[in-house]
């Protein structure tokens, strides 16, 4: 994370994740858990089946957490892979629902390090980029709670082991990390939205 300047946009979050670590020469990552899909919420409808909606502006810097539906391993991602992600909790704007539970939140790998026979562990980061509004807006997104200035669209999540003495194995290991693991994520812009009534 050294090489992120403050000024940046790009911002590093490091949280704890379930992740499988498979030795070198051993037998590779693989996915063993399913993600527990969110729920989408139904809109309320008038008797004509119009959707009720009303005005509301979802703030800049407004926080919510979104889960991966891939697997991810450091053994097999390569950069400039798409990452699928959807929004847990929907969001609400003055009680009315902005960004519903379940819609698409985009990602993409940004950078791989595949483990070597150095001793050098894998590592995968992702960079955020957007997710979608109950009325079909796009939404830009980024990962740190402050807006920075004078880079891409997007930030990135360095998704790092934070793991027991107990599980670290031999040197060389490549990284996977199953569906669902969650990743806190911000509106990097103002976006007036016709929300839904609750």
């Amino acid at each position: 994370m050294t090489g992120f300047k403050n000024n940046s946009r790009v911002a590093v979050m490091l949280f704890t994740v379930i992740a499988v670590l498979a030795c070198s020469g051993g037998a590779p990552p693989s996915q063993t858990i399913a993600p527990v899909r969110a729920v989408p919420p139904q809109p309320v409808r008038d008797a004509s089946g119009t959707i009720l909606t009303t005005p509301v502006t979802i703030p800049e810097g407004t926080e919510f957490t979104a889960q991966t539906l891939d697997f991810l391993s450091s053994q097999t991602a390569a950069e400039g892979d798409p990452v699928h992600l959807e929004v847990e909790n929907s969001v609400l704007v003055n009680g009315a629902l902005a960004i519903a539970a379940g819609s698409p939140v985009k990602g993409v790998i940004s950078s791989v390090t595949h483990a070597s026979h150095l001793g050098k562990a894998g590592s995968i980061s992702i960079r955020i980029e957007s997710g979608e509004t109950v009325d079909g807006q796009r939404v830009r997104l980024r990962a740190s709670k402050t807006q920075g200035t004078g880079d891409k669209v997007g930030s990135v999540v360095a998704l790092t082991v934070l793991v027991s003495p107990l599980f670290l194995l031999k040197k060389g290991n490549d990284v996977a990390y199953q569906p669902g693991t969650r990743v806190t994520v911000y509106t990097d812009e103002k976006v007036d939205v016709r929300a839904w009534r609750r």
